[in-house]
């Protein structure tokens, strides 16, 4: 089959691999759709130097294969495996090898892919969302807190504003730059705020919950923007030297929150719990959360699709498509 493989850091390529095996609990896919991740490139690339850790310091331990997020069609079960079945369409997160014809899932972690949702937007649902619906619930409830999401446009950010009004959140404020502030508003987003010409940290509003994905301020200006025993969660920052990369912020945060009164969390690992793939499929087919989806690429233009990602910017996701006829429109 075709995958995308790299056996040194930066040099992703087309490749021919056999097909994965399927072992108990898994379940073989043919993928039509991957949804492309910022973890992707961090593997590929080596950079933060952090997960050189997991990964090889100095080239890959073995050729690796890039993409968590796949929807596509059951082709076969695993032992163990009785209630997904030849041809089921599903979605879900694999890990990585997803940017490829076929991959093998863990059956816990894919689920039936809602008929009213397209592969496209099924694929780009996952670690978007997983992130956001795990740092939202490091809240407690929401029911009734006014939320403010920074990095609002993103894969994760523009999650977290369609998933805070689904917990219940009163209020859901975006932050995001002026070529996205209609799409915020199309996503329900209360108020938007555009960073080039204000500060959230500057104006009178105060909010319960900051949910940052850019860490864009540091604690001190954020502060200014809660109110009295709010919340602050991060789950990501823009890249912060080679070798912790955005997690120089979100440990920083953390260490320096210890002597705030108002509470500071961050998402360092965001792996969804079973049940969350089903709650996601449920929120998908009632159209209560939808993916923006920036730009689709074939799957031999996996490379092209990566570059756009790592360009930084890109509203929404970008998703790979691995089998012709199946691209429809967001």
């Amino acid at each position: 089959m075709k995958a995308i493989t790299y056996e040194r850091y930066g040099e992703l390529r087309v490749d021919d691999v056999p097909v994965p095996e399927v072992t108990e609990g898994r379940v073989l896919v043919k993928v039509h759709a991957t949804g492309l991740n910022p973890l992707d490139w961090h593997f590929y690339r080596g950079e933060p130097y952090l997960v050189r850790a997991q990964s090889g310091w100095r080239a890959p331990k073995q050729k690796s294969l890039i993409g968590a997020d796949v929807a596509g069609t059951v082709v076969s079960v695993g032992s163990g495996v009785t209630d997904l079945a030849p041809g089921d369409e599903v979605f879900g997160g694999v890990g990585s090898g997803g940017c490829a014809e076929f991959v093998t899932a863990r059956r816990e972690y894919i689920t039936l892919k809602p008929a009213s949702v397209s592969f496209e937007q099924a694929a780009a649902t996952p670690v978007g969302a997983i992130t956001a619906l795990q740092g939202l619930r490091k809240v407690g409830s929401l029911e009734g807190l006014s939320v403010l999401v920074n990095g609002a446009s993103g894969g994760v950010g523009h999650m977290a504003v369609q998933i805070a009004r689904v917990l219940g959140a009163s209020r859901v404020d975006a932050v995001c730059s002026t070529a996205n502030v209609e799409m915020m508003r199309g996503l329900g987003a209360d108020t938007v705020i555009d960073y080039t010409t204000q500060d959230f940290t500057r104006l009178a509003t105060r909010y319960d919950v900051i949910f940052d994905t850019v860490g864009t301020h540091g604690l001190t200006a954020i502060r200014r923007a809660l109110v009295p025993g709010g919340t602050f969660i991060t789950v990501g920052g823009l890249s912060r030297g080679r070798l912790l990369g955005p997690a120089t912020y979100m440990f920083g945060t953390l260490i320096t929150g210890k002597l705030s009164r108002q509470k500071v969390a961050t998402l360092l690992d965001a792996n969804g719990k079973p049940a969350d793939f089903a709650l996601l499929a449920e929120w998908l087919d009632a159209g209560l959360i939808r993916p923006v989806i920036a730009q689709v690429f074939p799957l031999d233009e996996t490379v092209q699709a990566m570059a756009l990602l790592e360009g930084g910017h890109v509203a929404g996701k970008v998703v790979v498509v691995a089998a012709a006829g199946v691209c429809s429109p967001n």
